[in-house]
């Protein structure tokens, strides 16, 4: 079957160029696809009486999602990559030269590739939809744009705006592209097939391609020798910034604009083609894609195979932060949500929670008041159990504390109607203890979100001992709806992203302990990667938050695991982090810098000097030698999840492709060793797992020979 279709020129002149790839939810632009579509525009330049060409999509919601991304990581060589950009290039230009004009219909995705093959067309309509989004996230895959995309978007909406989109790889919507110049006119998602033949009447009444249906922005001054340094200056600045020089990608486009521009966009493109074969060769390239992939494995993921409940009606009990941060979220999404505390004025505390994330949407433009003052409306309070029997499912936020937590269970389960699913945002408890006090524990399970709601992607989903697979589907089910990445793991203690992470932490209060500095420690992990250091991490989550979770811990995996007294003492001098205003640092709005209080209580640790690799080393393998026990207890059965969770979860470098696949990269004998000498010089924490000594061993790996299909674990 073909995935173009060509349909010759009415009586008014007008012929259509109409995609749809077969069996595929989304057009891609694949190697065959992009060869039927050199074929058929010879075709159509050879046709007659055509006056104006409207290219368009078939699928709703979709116009192009990109090009073919398993093809880029097939590209062997730089040679191949820049063959394979050229031959892009060529296909678009034929498309830019056709003898009239050609209008791109947008009502959906435009990214990548599809974007490039709009901006090669003479006019661009785009809808209203919210589903429409116009984007060049090829950043995000360590890559640039190698069909035009470079020397195209900066010549029609200017330098700023192009730099802004290139090298965020964030898309922007209908209204947004029509005001910076990238779409002609935007039309009514519901009309977009009438209007897009009337808009193609118009520029033929008007005479040719060249007739300006649309008065396009002059950007002659951003092309300026001094004004173009002064803004890739700026870009580049802003830029690094968040890649601290870890995406060689971003340089890299900085470069080809301050190289290009002026030139012929022959040339232009020549230079592009250049840079991208060079990118598509590095690691970060190849870790990103090997994402990408995960990424998208994890959105088909059922976690089972019962039929799913629709979960449309919800509640949240608990109305802190984190209540009304899920509520926030249930809201968002289009879901009536019934909140509930013990006061009223918790309960206002929940709402005022929710309308902080919507009014940050608003300061971004992502909303409008209107849209803000419907979902708002959306959240109802409570401060008794009234309307919690429609909920379909409700999700327990209270306090982290056990006994707690069974008392609200138990009592939470007369007041729900007994198919309604029940959930723990527990960050660490016992999901299998807690479902001990409810009489139908095949409903229940772990929801654990990650704060802030808004922003952090992961959740995790965890199955008691007696959690039904019906009940897990559904609530999996459910996480996608809500555009999160959910990943099923074990009930065991701290789950899998905690259980990872406060090792970490704690690791990092015994180098306080031996004398080494605050900063020292969180520049080191913010070079290695990670968003933050685990010092910053501490005040942003709370300092005795972070302490009672090690405790808890410490109780499952003694000796192994000991809290560093240090923490102790921060927590006793009332240095809590942000919500204290002071912590290992002194918070003042945005600012940040050192406590003299926290250096002054960390004056009577000294010890010997330590490098900083090894401070690296001791934190990163923590985490790691962790991660493998995680396998060995079947946490997660995939490698590969267990790499998107702390990706999603903690912020684990994405350009080194996650905590596994840096292991690989590392070597399993050299982290081994590592271990060992660690193990000699500071204790039994360091103690190799056992699933690490027999891969090194065997010269196993953890993705390329030493686990089942799909990164599945197996021994």
């Amino acid at each position: 079957m073909s995935a173009w279709t060509f349909i010759p020129p009415d009586t008014n002149g007008i012929a259509f160029l109409e995609l749809d790839v077969p069996d595929a939810k989304v057009n891609v632009l694949s190697a065959s696809v992009m060869l039927e579509l050199d074929a058929l525009l010879d075709d159509a330049l050879s046709a007659k009486k055509i006056k104006a060409l409207i290219v368009s999509s078939r699928k709703r919601g979709v116009f192009i999602a990109g090009a073919d991304v398993a093809e880029i990581g097939t590209i062997c060589s730089e040679t191949d990559g820049h063959l394979k950009s050229q031959e892009g290039q060529a296909v678009f230009r034929k498309l830019e030269k056709m003898p009239y004009p050609t209008v791109a219909v947008i009502d959906g995705a435009c990214l990548g590739g599809g974007l490039e093959l709009a901006l090669a067309c003479t006019f661009r309509v785009v809808t209203d939809s919210p589903k429409t989004k116009l984007g060049l996230p090829e950043v995000n895959l360590g890559i640039l744009p190698g069909w035009g995309g470079t020397q195209r978007l900066p010549r029609l909406v200017g330098l700023v705006q192009a730099l802004t989109m290139i090298l965020s790889g964030r898309p922007v919507n209908g209204s947004k592209a029509e005001r910076i110049g990238l779409a002609d006119k935007r039309v009514p998602h519901e009309f977009v097939a009438e209007q897009a033949y009337e808009f193609a009447e118009q520029i033929i009444a008007a005479k040719g391609r060249r007739a300006v249906i649309r008065q396009r922005k002059c950007h002659r001054l951003e092309s300026l020798p001094p004004m173009k340094q002064f803004i890739l200056k700026k870009a580049g600045e802003k830029a690094e910034r968040k890649a601290r020089g870890h995406y060689p990608a971003i340089p890299a486009i900085l470069n080809l604009l301050k190289e290009t521009g002026r030139g012929s966009l022959v040339q232009g493109l020549e230079k592009e083609a250049a840079a991208f074969s060079r990118l598509v060769m590095t690691p970060e390239c190849r870790n990103l894609i090997g994402l990408f992939h995960i990424d998208q494995q994890i959105k088909k993921e059922r976690g089972g195979t019962a039929e799913v409940r629709k979960l449309e009606r919800t509640a949240v009990l608990g109305a802190g932060v984190m209540g009304g941060g899920i509520a926030w979220l249930f809201s968002r999404h289009g879901r009536p949500v019934r909140m509930k505390d013990i006061s009223w004025e918790a309960v206002g505390r929940g709402f005022a929670e929710a309308a902080d994330y919507y009014g940050q949407l608003v300061k971004l433009r992502k909303m409008k008041a209107p849209a803000v003052s419907m979902a708002m409306h959306r959240i109802s309070g409570t401060v008794d159990y009234t309307g919690f029997r429609a909920a379909d499912l409700v999700v327990e936020a209270v306090v982290e504390k056990m006994e707690v937590k069974k008392g609200v269970l138990s009592e939470l389960e007369t007041k729900v109607r007994d198919d309604a699913v029940i959930c723990s945002n527990t960050s660490a408890l016992s999901i299998t203890e807690m479902a001990s006090v409810l009489k139908h524990p095949e409903r229940f399970a772990g929801m654990h979100f990650f704060n802030p709601v808004n922003r952090m992607p992961l959740v995790e989903v965890i199955a008691g001992g007696q959690t039904s697979e019906e009940t897990v589907v559904s609530v999996v089910a459910l996480a996608h709806e809500l555009q999160k990445t959910p990943v099923v793991v074990k009930d065991s203690p701290g789950f899998l992203v905690n259980r990872i992470l406060i090792p970490y932490l704690n690791e990092a209060g015994l180098l306080l302990q031996e004398g080494v500095d605050v900063q020292r420690i969180d520049r080191l992990v913010e070079g290695f990667g990670m968003p933050m250091g685990p010092f910053v991490l501490a005040d942003e989550t709370g300092i005795d938050v972070g302490y009672k979770v090690i405790r808890e811990l410490e109780q499952a995996f003694a000796p192994r695991l000991e809290a560093a007294p240090v923490l102790q003492k921060f927590i006793d001098a009332g240095l809590l982090g942000r919500k204290a205003g002071k912590g290992f640092y002194l918070h003042k709005g945005r600012q940040r810098e050192i406590n003299p209080e926290a250096a002054k209580l960390l004056e009577e640790y000294s010890g010997a000097e330590i490098s900083d690799e090894e401070i690296v080393e001791r934190l990163i393998l923590t985490m790691l030698n962790e991660a493998a026990m995680c396998l060995e207890e079947h946490v997660i059965e995939r490698v590969d999840y267990l790499d998107m969770a702390l990706i999603c979860g903690i912020g684990f470098p994405p350009f080194r492709g996650g905590l596994l696949r840096y292991a690989d990269a590392l070597g399993i004998e050299r982290v081994e060793r590592a271990l060992e000498r660690m193990r000699e010089e500071y204790g039994e924490r360091f103690k190799p797992a056992a699933l690490l000594q027999e891969m090194a061993r065997k010269g196993r790996t953890f993705y390329e020979n030493g686990f089942g299909k799909g990164g599945r674990h197996g021994r």
